[in-house]
């Protein structure tokens, strides 16, 4: 016999039981009738939330990769900044260790203030230093010696010797010997240095008039960094030749101690002395939106001499540093730093690919906010009658809005905090500011839109009095305030551009804000044009159709006329939507035609086939073969030699034949090249014409002179050519006709290639086959290389993914288009139904009443996209995409807009199909029993 439960505990529920009963009750009470339209705007501002965090993030983060790659490829050295003073000449007392530290510690205050990333601890990886000149060394007795000259030796001070290396053998100098003429100093060699000197601990050596004893053995820790590549001779000694005619030596280096160093000032004064410093960088953080800055802070120290020189004064007995005149005269004291090279073209291309992409962040971001507003009047619109009661019962304005903010805020902050989450965990790496802005604003509309749509839809009756007395004057007043508006937004617009404009480009690393938002200033007018006048066009037709017998065509383009008067919103985010697609298309198309281009620049022809230097060249034999290979419609021999200019400079230079070349080019996209450019003038002792490369310039001009295969000619440069088949591309080079040698001309060592639809596995095989050890270069490789760069194919990835996002975005704004207006097309839908109208007549009238408003929406997105050309265009720099100067001008793109357009229209049909479906399912009776 089972027992009963006890009724205490029948009733008894489990806590979280309990907190789910109140939340569900919770949750209508907070958002009133409008729970599932709450619901609805708590997804969408997850969405453009995500959208807002994850394109800028995903952008930075792979721009700081592309970056952080640049920085482990350069060595230690150019992640260094040095700090160097002669002390040569000055007669200055000898300066102690603690006088060199308290020197590094101020120069390093002086570059942590000027913004430079120092390595940290700062005792650690800083070292100060002393270095003597060269002097030559005794006493080594290594086999190897007795073939090579007399060793030279400097002697080197750094404080930090002890923790950069490792003692294998001995120790570390410690004291010195001293008299009044010479003295015995201690010194530490490193492993190499040892080995191939052949010294050992207790050797003695003798340089400048001093003995050296070597104590200590050492190996360096770390020998890729800068502590040890500063000095090149400091790890392992270098064999030296400083001319043709002289025997080499090795160059070497012995350490000091700190005890020394006084010492080693007195003794060594006659030689070069220079105190040194080094910074090192830590460059782990630095994103690519910091790159400018630190390019700027280090152009600084290098070129600015307010900045590249410290002025201090040392006194004797000084333990300190400091910029004032004092007992002793002032060392000046140079910084340099080799990081410049590798920021100054990475800043270049990510400043312009940044422009490009500045325009796609900004215009999602206000077509995301826009999304979110309609969201905010779809909230408004399900608790249209709970406002409407609350109002009928004496609620303020303000208690109305509070209440709106209220049920808005308890979904979309939690939607905006999980949106930050999520798109902070898919695209790991540095915080994006803009990001942060951009989902700001996107959440702040979505607090905002509830409360003021509700607060403007339910404002008081005196702001409406006159409605029903005199609605003639209504209609005027509200038509007045309407063009009041119109010509107030589309003046703004008009004068942001040209604010903008007047503005110019920002500085490296900072945002263009005429190209970020200019596609938003001109969609503006655009989508205000259109709104406005696609009415009449539908007015036009309306009464064109009233004599056809049907409802489809009178009931769509009546209901299509009444949705356009309150559709200025979507409109203006599909147009803004379409450009920025359209633009990415043309953009994407400009830059792929600008990598073709540089391509041809760069290679010159479609292979370049070239001997190797040691052989007899292209013999005619093997050019007649690589002639014959299918697809090879023109060829070139080209002769490569050495010219030295009247400068005493040596550069390379082209041999080729005019008329030659003039036929290979006319079967290129490269610019045509005439024959008569480098023709035989008519004077007997004229200049001979040449082409010079535009890093050549300095060397060779017209009228001075090239001695080339034993023939010394006067030159007039004609052109200024980037690249030519044979010689490395973008180097300094000139290009010679055949005739100016004659029979001195060397033997051919290249031949460029020319031809559609080429061959290029049987033409590797043919040139490897007739001439052994040649190189061929094919153009499809170096458009390649082009292509897959790193920032410009992250640009690429970023403008596919704008791409999508604003066709995403747009299927959002369609959706909830028909959504808004679902209600009054379900309710008359459903009364036609009722007199007898048939499914394929009500999709055929939701078809002409959106179908219109679509294609409005595509007219003015087309004529956006073609305004933004020659707005935006001479600000997006398409060459730095390819490394290359080419000149390749964004230019309009029938396809990329007629693609857009049809995308979009797919969009509308999808966005059409569900809502109709949807309807479907309601059935007749349900929309009726809604709209009572």
């Amino acid at each position: 016999m089972s027992r009963r439960r006890p009724a205490a505990h029948a009733g008894r529920r489990s806590p979280r039981a309990g907190l789910r009963s109140r939340a569900r009750a919770a949750w209508p009470a907070v958002t009133g009738t409008g729970a599932a339209a709450s619901a609805t705007l708590g997804l969408l501002v997850l969405i453009c939330t995500f959208v807002a965090v994850s394109v800028p993030r995903a952008s930075l983060g792979y721009r700081t990769a592309v970056l952080q790659r640049a920085f482990a490829a350069v060595p230690t050295t150019q992640k260094t900044v040095l700090a160097d003073s002669d002390l040569s000449g000055l007669g200055e007392p000898p300066l102690s260790p603690a006088q060199l530290e308290a020197a590094r510690v101020q120069l390093a205050a002086g570059l942590h203030r000027d913004g430079l990333p120092l390595a940290a601890p700062t005792g650690r990886w800083q070292w100060s230093g002393l270095a003597t000149g060269s002097s030559v060394l005794l006493g080594a007795t290594a086999p190897a010696l007795r073939h090579l000259g007399p060793p030279q030796l400097e002697l080197l001070y750094r404080s930090t010797l002890a923790s950069q290396s490792t003692v294998v053998a001995g120790s570390l100098p410690t004291k010195v010997e001293q008299d009044a003429r010479s003295a015995t100093f201690q010194v530490a060699v490193t492993t190499a240095t040892a080995a191939r000197l052949g010294v050992r601990v207790g050797s003695r050596l003798r340089t400048a008039g001093q003995t050296l004893v070597v104590t200590g053995i050492v190996r360096p820790v770390r020998p890729a960094s800068a502590f040890w590549t500063v000095d090149p001779v400091a790890p392992a000694p270098q064999l030296t030749q400083i001319g043709v005619n002289t025997i080499p030596f090795l160059s070497t280096a012995a350490f000091v101690g700190p005890a020394e160093m006084e010492a080693v000032q007195s003794k060594l004064s006659a030689e070069s002395l220079h105190l040194l410093w080094g910074f090192p960088l830590d460059l782990r953080s630095v994103t690519a939106d910091q790159a400018a800055g630190l390019q700027r802070a280090l152009q600084a120290l290098s070129f600015l001499p307010a900045l590249s020189s410290v002025s201090m004064s040392l006194p004797a007995g000084s333990a300190g540093v400091n910029g004032t005149q004092g007992a002793s005269s002032p060392l000046a004291v140079a910084l340099s730093n080799g990081l410049t090279v590798i920021l100054a073209p990475f800043v270049a291309t990510d400043d312009a690919v940044q422009r490009a992409l500045s325009l796609l962040f900004v215009s999602l971001a206000v077509i995301a906010a826009v999304v979110v507003l309609l969201g905010a009047r779809l909230v408004i619109l399900h608790r249209d009658r709970e406002f409407t009661m609350m109002r009928a019962r004496g609620s303020s304005l303000r208690q109305l809005a509070l209440v709106a903010l209220r049920g808005g805020a308890v979904v979309v902050l939690p939607a905006a905090a999980v949106a930050v989450a999520g798109a902070v965990a898919v695209t790991p790496g540095p915080a994006s500011w803009l990001s942060w802005w951009l989902a700001g604003a996107i959440t702040a509309v979505a607090l905002a839109g509830p409360p003021a749509l509700a607060a403007w839809r339910h404002r008081t009756r005196r702001d409406r009095a006159g409605a029903g007395a005199a609605p003639q004057s209504r209609r005027q007043l509200a038509a007045a305030r309407r063009w009041v508006a119109d010509v107030t937004l589309v003046c703004a617009a008009v004068g942001g551009l040209v604010i903008l404009r007047q503005q110019g480009l920002p500085p490296p690393g900072s945002i263009d804000l005429f190209t970020a938002a200019a596609p938003v200033l001109v969609a503006i007018p655009v989508a205000l044009l259109v709104m406005r006048g696609y009415p009449l066009v539908l007015r036009l037709l309306g009464r064109t159709t009233r004599r056809r017998r049907g409802v489809v065509m009178i009931v769509g383009l009546a209901r299509g006329s009444a949705a356009a008067q309150a559709g200025v919103l979507p409109a203006f985010a599909l147009v803004l939507a379409f450009a920025v697609a359209a633009f990415a298309g043309m953009a994407r198309s400009a830059v792929a035609a600008a990598n073709v281009a540089a391509s041809w620049q760069t290679a010159g022809a479609d292979a370049t086939i070239t001997a190797p230097e040691a052989g007899p060249g292209l013999t005619p034999a093997a050019l007649r073969a690589i002639a014959g290979v299918r697809g090879v419609q023109r060829t070139t021999a080209v002769a490569v030699a050495t010219a030295t200019s009247d400068q005493g400079f040596n550069l390379p230079v082209a041999i080729v034949d005019p008329r030659s070349y003039a036929m290979l080019t006319a079967a290129t996209p490269l610019p045509p090249f005439r024959a008569a450019t480098l023709a035989r003038p008519g004077a007997p002792h004229a200049r001979v014409p040449v082409l010079v490369s535009p890093t050549a310039r300095d060397i060779v001009h017209s009228g001075s002179s090239l001695s080339v295969a034993g023939r010394t000619m006067r030159v007039q440069v004609v052109g200024h050519p980037y690249s030519f088949p044979g010689v490395t591309s973008g180097g300094g080079f000139a290009v010679l006709p055949q005739w100016a040698l004659g029979a001195r001309a060397p033997p051919t060592t290249a031949v460029a290639v020319v031809g559609q639809g080429l061959d290029t596995a049987a033409l590797l095989a043919t040139a490897h086959r007739a001439v052994h050890g040649s190189q061929v270069i094919l153009r499809s490789q170096v458009l390649a290389g082009i292509a897959d760069a790193p920032l410009p194919h992250g640009g690429f990835v970023t403008f596919a993914q704008g791409a999508g996002a604003a066709a995403g975005l747009s299927l959002l704004v369609l959706a909830l288009t028909l959504v808004l207006s679902a209600r009054s097309r379900e309710m008359t839908l459903a009364r036609l139904a009722t007199m007898g109208l048939g499914p394929g007549q009500s999709r055929r009238i939701t078809l002409v009443e959106t179908m219109p408003a679509i294609l409005a929406a595509t007219v003015g997105g087309a004529a956006c996209a073609l305004a933004l050309v020659p707005l935006v265009g001479p600000s997006v720099d398409v060459a730095a995409f390819t490394g290359t100067p080419v000149v390749v001008p964004l230019q309009v793109n029938v396809m990329a807009i007629v693609a857009t357009a049809a995308g979009l229209i797919v969009l509308a049909w999808v966005a059409l199909a569900v809502q109709s479906r949807l309807a479907r399912g309601r059935g007749t009776t349900q929309a009726l029993r809604v709209g009572e």
